[in-house]
């Protein structure tokens, strides 16, 4: 028969597995964006509904439509956002507010 003590053993040991897990989890993605994209940057998500030039149409999950200006780097991405845009797939962008335009440092 398994002891008490060793079941308690165990149950500890995954309790403190699991806490630690949580926490790297959390900890990741509470700087995931800043690591990537820097400081002050911000995150939607939504679906492209129109890219026009360097510009793009963004409905946000909650129904806000939001205009950005690609940045050089999301310019780079071009073709990837097409695609969004086309399969009208779940997109998140990544932006800066620069004066009155949001600038969009990353889409994916």
């Amino acid at each position: 028969m398994i002891s008490f003590s060793r079941i308690a053993a165990a149950l500890t040991i995954i309790v403190l597995l699991t806490l630690l897990v949580v926490l790297a989890i959390w900890g990741t993605h509470s700087i995931g964006t800043q690591i990537t994209h820097g400081n002050m940057v911000e995150h939607k998500h939504g679906i492209i509904l129109k890219v026009v030039d360097n510009n793009l149409t963004f409905e946000t999950d909650s129904g806000q439509v939001m205009e950005f200006t690609c940045s050089e780097r999301c310019l780079t991405q071009l073709k990837h956002i097409q695609r969004h845009f086309y399969e009208i797939a779940p997109t998140d962008v990544y932006y800066k507010q620069e004066n009155n335009t949001f600038v969009a440092v990353d889409v994916d």
